[in-house]
């Protein structure tokens, strides 16, 4: 067990986040994005730094609108969560929302890891010699989980990084899900799912702040932008969620791309998608934001198996690999799509260009492509936003099927830490956005020690994989050298059905994400 990681139970009460565990300074109550704390050095008077403070959206597949069915998993919601300083430093999960004690026997069913996990509402964790903390929580709260840090005496701000994962090897929801624990946003596009019989879409609406947000949804279909009035002026309460059918905004829908704008206040915004193939399960993961729209994105993590199946043509079949793109404006978009690998761009045996209505959403097949892990570049003549949906058939003699949805991810010019879902394997998957790039990538096990680095050096329009170590619970990304990389976990774990995936963009939080905290309005009269 980690020593450094304290966990406490409690089954009551709600942290205040506009107290956070700042110390000297109070954050503001509409935005998480960054804490403030102060150390003293030496004789000095105390300097405020700021902090990330992350967000994981909590329980998804147990919170349902009002009148629906909960629907329970054969495994629990585990956070996992890592605290990185030069220094000392502390912090602390904390979850919110009200406590759903039917469910408490699920907080057991986690998968095993190396690294200490507590039941219940609230765990700590404690850097003391400048090492990387990582310990777990398991929570039967339904409401957001809150992640704060502290920095010690020695006048360093900590990292954080966490991750929240579903992993269950039975039942209608198997399979592996997981989320990023982000900084509140006040923007997000959320591109993956549909809503045709046997699909299940719920978005999940997190709000980790002291203040209730307003939030309008949109959604996008195949044809354009949906009608869904239900999804205006929807309020988030104050350390709870609001959760919405997506079937009932915009049912029928082959395929959609997802809207979130807050009129007011921050949330984390995530999808939970699952579906079945009458009584046979095909998959579930969480569909986690985009980058905004821009007219090229970068999806690293098309993690192909089985390329060259018959059935890999048709986006709807079960176990297929397909790019989706959405196109926001009123404005026709003609599409490109191409792969990265680590030699330079692979050959697709159709040429990928398509045209999109404005407002529309389109899926590209993706096969005939031999196995490996690639990069989907997708560029346009107006701004798209744009995900990958990474399909896996059963084992032999198996009818289950899983999928992972990969979202599309910004170019990053900075490192940091990122964690893996408990009971995973992973690779991380990069892509050189612009000149040759070069990184090292460092894991990390259990006890937060520092396994073999990895070095990495990658020409201009090529892309690579790393396998990590199998004891590797977290990792860092050190800041590229030389041009700006886009970067992607790919997490997998195995059962006697056959493969499951998930696929985590990489962007380490920073204190310098500061979310807006309000936008123009107009219809309440805002400029």
């Amino acid at each position: 067990m980690n020593q450094r990681a304290r966990g406490a139970l409690s089954v009551t009460g709600v942290l205040t986040v506009a107290g956070g565990i700042a110390v000297g300074a109070a954050m503001l109550p509409e935005q998480i994005g960054v804490s403030a704390v102060s150390s003293t050095v030496s004789n000095r008077l105390p300097a405020a730094m700021a902090v990330p403070t992350l967000a994981c959206s909590g329980p998804e597949t147990l919170v349902v609108p009002e009148g629906g069915k909960a629907v329970s998993p054969d495994a629990g919601v585990l956070i996992s969560a890592l605290l990185a300083s030069e220094g000392e430093a502390e912090a602390e999960l904390q979850a919110e929302g009200k406590n759903f004690d039917a469910i408490r026997q699920l907080s057991e069913s986690v998968p095993k890891t190396g690294f200490s996990v507590h039941p219940g509402t609230r765990v700590e964790l404690e850097n003391e010699e400048g090492q990387a903390s990582v310990a777990g929580l398991s929570t039967w709260n339904l409401g957001p989980i809150v992640m704060t840090a502290e920095a010690g005496r020695s006048g360093d701000a900590p990292e954080l990084a966490a991750v929240q994962s579903t992993l269950t090897a039975k039942g209608d929801l198997r399979g592996l899900s997981a989320s990023r624990c982000d900084q509140t946003s006040g923007d997000a596009w959320l591109v993956g799912g549909g809503t045709r019989t046997g699909q299940r879409l719920r978005l999940v609406l997190s709000n980790p702040t002291a203040s209730a947000a307003v939030v309008d949804v949109t959604v996008l279909g195949a044809d354009g932008r949906v009608e869904a009035p239900s999804g205006d002026g929807v309020v988030v309460p104050a350390g709870g969620q609001t959760p919405l059918f997506v079937d009932a905004l915009a049912p029928d829908q082959e395929r959609v791309a997802v809207h979130v704008v807050a009129r007011s206040g921050q949330v984390v915004a995530r999808m939970h998608d699952s579906r079945l193939r009458g009584l046979v399960p095909s998959g579930v993961d969480v569909v986690s934001p985009s980058a905004e729209p821009a007219r090229r994105q970068l999806i690293p993590g098309i993690s192909l198996v089985n390329g060259y199946s018959r059935t890999a043509d048709d986006p709807a079949a079960p176990g297929s690999t397909s790019v989706r793109v959405a196109v926001p404006g009123s404005e026709e978009a003609v599409v490109r799509v191409r792969l990265l690998s680590s030699s330079g761009e692979a050959e697709m045996p159709t040429p990928a260009v398509l045209n999109i209505p404005g407002g529309g959403v389109a899926d590209v097949p993706v096969s005939g492509i031999a196995s490996g892990t690639y990069t989907a570049v997708v560029e346009a003549d107006v701004p798209v936003v744009a995900a990958a949906q990474i399909g896996r058939l059963g084992s032999p003699g198996r009818q289950a099927t899983e999928f992972g949805w990969a979202p599309a991810v910004p170019a990053l010019d900075r490192g940091g830490y990122s964690v893996l879902p408990a009971g995973s394997r992973a690779t991380v998957s990069l892509v050189a956005a612009g000149p040759d790039s070069a990184l090292t990538i460092t894991p990390i096990d259990a006890e937060g020690r520092e396994l073999k680095p990895v070095k990495v050096e990658m020409k201009k329009g090529t892309g690579s994989a790393f396998p990590l170590e199998e004891k590797t619970a977290a990792f860092r990304m050190s800041r590229p050298e030389g041009g700006p990389v886009a970067a992607s976990l790919v997490a997998t774990s195995t059962d006697e059905s056959g493969t499951s995936i998930t696929v985590l963009g990489v962007q380490p939080a920073s204190a310098d994400d500061v979310p807006a905290t309000a936008v123009a309005d107009t219809r309440v009269g805002l400029r």
